[in-house]
């Protein structure tokens, strides 16, 4: 899926399985795992083991089923500032990181979140997207029942274990900010940058493509990020590592059919175009899920 220097650093601590994305990608032996799809995704559980577990994701997010929670609101720091941005096809999504910038030297330069009731410091790592065959369908999560046309997600790393590879083995390792997408008439313009998509078609984890417009990361946050979910959960691909914080956002942002297209034209591992690249929804089984409200007002 989807280096300034800092992140370089990063990504060569982590050992990448073919045909997967270094973010799910965690592994000390050096004998290459099987490949995977999302043609046959229950039998995920047979190569990698964790995702055969009771805490996987996503899942459906239902609000009868939540309890109501009073978490501080989120803090998005450098969001706001542009950043060169790599892109990388890795045969299953594509991903989106932060290139390298003259202008950023220290750990606090980097975009990084807050807040939120999370417990301290989650620097921002990468981002993704997950899309359908037709607008119908397409998100991972589901709310209240309800699937939508596509998904991104925002990976963090807890600061306070220095990279995203000492992140993963940790439950309070990483954060995910998971925000829907609903099919809109228009060009969602932070988009902009699916018009350049033509170098990465083909599956390369070794390619990377230079964004000519570069993105600030809060361009692509809902309108409200006051109200949203709350669980643990797992990462949605292999090896399904259920050291997930989830945030899923209640308030979709918008895409238009032209530009799902446009995803739809990248091609998978097998040469195909990339179509469906989400996995079904997961059982809840003893875990807790909570709701932030956006007005707060809990006890009504």
């Amino acid at each position: 899926m989807i280096l300034f220097q800092i992140v370089a650093t990063i990504i060569g601590c982590v050992v990448v399985i073919k045909g997967q994305d270094p973010a799910n990608s965690v592994t000390s032996s050096s004998t290459p795992a099987p490949d995977w799809n999302y043609e046959h995704p229950t039998e995920w559980k047979e190569h990698f083991s964790s995702c055969g577990g009771a805490h996987q994701s996503p899942i459906n997010l239902n609000l009868s089923q939540a309890i109501a929670e009073d978490y501080p609101r989120f803090h998005f720091h450098n969001y706001d500032r542009v950043f060169p941005e790599m892109v990388t096809n890795n045969g299953h999504t594509v991903m989106m990181r932060l290139g390298s910038n003259q202008n950023r030297t220290t750990e606090e330069d980097l975009p990084f979140i807050n807040g939120g009731g999370l417990s301290g410091r989650f620097n921002f790592f990468q981002l993704h997207f997950h899309w359908g065959k037709d607008p119908m369908r397409g998100s991972e999560h589901l709310l209240n029942d309800w699937q939508y046309s596509a998904e991104l997600h925002m990976v963090h790393y807890n600061a306070k274990y220095g990279s995203f590879n000492e992140a993963v083995p940790h439950p309070d390792g990483l954060a995910v900010l998971g925000i829907v997408m609903e099919l809109e008439a228009r060009d969602n313009i932070a988009f902009r940058h699916l018009e350049h998509f033509d170098d990465i078609v083909n599956p390369d984890a070794n390619k990377n493509s230079t964004l000519s417009y570069s993105i600030p990361l809060v361009d692509l946050l809902p309108d409200r990020t006051g109200s949203f979910y709350r669980y643990n959960g797992s990462l949605t691909t292999p090896g399904c590592n259920e050291d997930v914080i989830w945030t899923i956002f209640d308030t979709p942002i918008g895409i238009s059919e032209r530009q799902l297209r446009i995803l739809r034209k990248l091609h998978d591992t097998q040469g195909h175009e990339m179509e469906n690249n989400f996995r079904p929804v997961q059982e809840l089984h003893d875990r807790v899920l909570t709701y932030r409200p956006e007005d707060r007002n809990l006890d009504e």
